[in-house]
């Protein structure tokens, strides 16, 4: 079985996983943002610009094949194929990180106490199964999310709009500058993963243009801003040094000031959109394993990646202060290697990245 990703598919799908990671990080994994995260999204916007014009300047050279082709034409497969060995850990590790706050969102949501096992064991079953109808199906299911996240989004917002207390922005800076520069580096890290999407996306037809990557980061990091800017205004500042992620998970499903009404759309948006991200990041995972090892069956790929997942789920590594330490080197981590493959062939001119070397 080849694993492919059509770029029809590809673009919601990166809108729904990205957004997801970006607002999990920012307000859930760091929570000492207090009320000025969506600053640090807005920061991690113009840190992802660069890539970002990189990236569509190279897809613009390529007239014809996949990114992954024209970067092995280009760099070598040696090369090329260790950068996807590299990228597929990075999603490895970002699913377990999402798989995490999923099963505690659904023993938070069931007021359960069972056992880790129990809740990540068939949540990463279901996410690997998705993850086996290939790109087309995952892609066409997030197609249609968007479709209906809009709609509970917005019932959401009429709801709790007489809860807004838009003065609880203030402190504009909230803990400070250098606070939220660490916050923006972790942003770029998390909206760097729209470019790996990117990367494992095919045309669905030779002749038509790709899709660019800059204005759909940007448009998805604006978006989460502003949710975050929304989430800041329903609770004043928690200053204090117990923020765990269960503290902030109450507070966002279950805000005192918030409408039980409201918890229904919020509950179905925050869960569909984490079993979107580990679906996103097993499958990305396998495409990348498959890129580096040619033979290798998508779905024993697929196999390969949610055991990882379930191994680093299960350790230290997945949790909140080690997710943190990893987004300071995340964005540098994406970004540098894809430069590196990129920029040479930009430079050059001449012969499109996309044509094969002779």
């Amino acid at each position: 079985m080849k694993l492919t990703l059509p770029l029809s598919a590809a673009r919601p799908l990166a809108v729904v996983a990205v957004s997801s990671r970006l607002l999990m990080g920012l307000f859930l994994d760091m929570p000492w943002l207090y009320n000025a995260s969506w600053i640090s999204a807005l920061g991690g916007m113009l840190l992802c610009v660069p890539l970002g014009l990189v990236a569509d300047r190279f897809a613009r050279a390529c007239d014809e094949g996949s990114v992954l082709e024209a970067l092995e034409a280009h760099s070598g497969p040696v090369l090329t194929r260790g950068v996807c060995v590299f990228f597929s850990l990075i999603c490895i590790y970002e699913a377990a990180v999402t798989a995490r706050v999923l099963s505690n969102t659904v023993r938070h949501v069931a007021l359960s106490e069972s056992s880790a096992v129990s809740l990540l064991l068939p949540l990463l079953i279901a996410g690997m199964l998705a993850a086996c109808f290939n790109g087309q199906a995952v892609g066409g299911a997030a197609r249609v999310w968007l479709k209906f996240a809009p709609v509970l989004l917005l019932i959401a917002i009429l709801i709790q709009m007489k809860s807004y207390r838009f003065e609880w922005l203030t402190p504009l800076l909230g803990p400070g500058p250098e606070t939220l520069a660490t916050g923006a580096v972790g942003g770029a890290g998390w909206l760097s993963l729209f470019a790996l999407i990117w990367l494992c996306a095919q045309r669905d037809e030779p002749p038509a243009p790709r899709s660019p990557v800059l204005l759909p980061m940007l448009v998805t990091g604006g978006i989460c801003a502003l949710l975050l800017a929304l989430l800041a205004t329903m609770a004043p500042p928690s200053v204090r040094a117990d923020l765990t992620r269960t503290f902030q998970l109450d507070k966002l499903l279950s805000n005192g000031r918030a409408s039980l009404v409201s918890q229904l759309p919020l509950i179905l948006l925050w869960y569909n959109g984490l079993i979107f991200g580990v679906t996103t990041g097993l499958f990305l995972a396998g495409k990348l394993m498959q890129t580096a090892f040619p033979r290798l069956d998508g779905r024993l790929a697929i196999l390969l990646a949610g055991g990882l997942t379930f191994a680093v789920a299960m350790l230290a590594l997945a949790e909140q202060n080690m997710a943190v330490s990893v987004s300071k080197w995340l964005f540098i981590a994406v970004a540098a290697p894809l430069a590196a493959l990129m920029l040479p062939p930009v430079w050059k001119g001449g012969k499109k990245p996309c044509a094969p070397s002779k």
